[in-house]
């Protein structure tokens, strides 16, 4: 199929999402609210207006193209700057003046709202904590206006200013041998198990894991993980280390976990997107 540019039909994104997320149509339509053939021709529509197919249907099952892949990610995103924009527009009606700040743990944000607020008093202020697997997400869709985020950040669409840079510290168990050095280097990590962040993109990953090392060798990957509870736990158990930014590692203080500064391994830059 071919097409031009269509204009797109917000209801029909929100079809689409709600398939795409169940791959499942009748399951769609209840949550919907609606009948499954009117939801089928309004999916069949859109593929028309768009020129591609999304779905690959079968007597067994539904799955997305690989075109349908990429539409569900930027469908959401139009989505969700359509939210935003109708919030906006009611918080501009109503003579409201607000600024979303999103930021991630270990981020110290306050200096910089205080500047804010002095020069800005008027403007209420709102905090989002952002993922790692959504930071740049939230600044893309119009979630927030502006973050405080890590590297790296692959979006072209945003305007990036260094602020300040951190160095990176290994978890691991109180007990283990390597705990209680001053620092140690990235490759004494070799034969450790290393806790995943899940969800995260490539690009994030090899950051954030130092991995491959610097001599090109992979570290033994571990279980993953989604949040720092997680990572804790884990790490307590013996089942696996990590490494994280410094900042990070004062907000979770514990008897039983050690916090090893990493001497070879790049202090990452912060930024703040918009």
């Amino acid at each position: 199929m071919q097409g031009g540019p269509v204009d797109l039909d917000l209801r029909k994104l929100r079809y689409f999402v709600a398939v795409a997320e169940r791959l499942h149509f009748g399951q769609a339509a209840a949550a919907l609210h609606v009948t499954q053939p009117a939801l089928s021709r309004q999916i069949q529509q859109l593929e028309h207006d768009l020129g591609v197919t999304l779905f690959t249907r079968n007597s067994r099952e539904v799955t997305l193209t690989p075109a349908g892949e990429q539409f569900l990610h930027d469908a959401k995103a139009l989505l969700a700057a359509g939210r935003v924009a109708q919030e906006r527009a009611r918080r501009i009606e109503a003579g409201e003046d607000s600024l979303t700040i999103g930021f991630m743990l270990g981020t110290d944000v306050t200096p910089a709202l205080h500047a804010f607020s002095e020069r800005q008093p008027a403007v209420r202020l709102e905090l989002v904590r952002l993922r790692w697997w959504s930071r740049t997400d939230a600044l893309v869709d119009g979630s927030v206006d502006v973050g405080f985020v890590r590297l790296p950040v692959e979006s072209t669409s945003l305007t990036v200013l260094p602020l300040y840079r951190e160095r990176l510290s290994v978890v691991l168990p109180a007990g283990h041998p390597l705990a209680a050095k001053d620092t140690l280097d990235v490759a004494a990590l070799a034969d450790q198990p290393l806790l995943r962040y899940a969800d995260a993109d490539p690009a994030w990953s090899a950051v954030w894991n130092a991995d491959p090392l610097p001599g090109g060798t992979r570290l033994t990957p571990g279980p993953v993980v989604h949040d720092m509870e997680e990572i804790l736990e884990y790490v307590r158990a013996g089942r696996g280390v990590i490494l994280v930014p410094g900042p990070v590692a004062a907000v979770f203080p514990r008897p039983d976990i050690a916090y090893v500064p990493v001497a070879d391994v790049p202090p990452g830059s912060e930024r703040a997107g918009a």
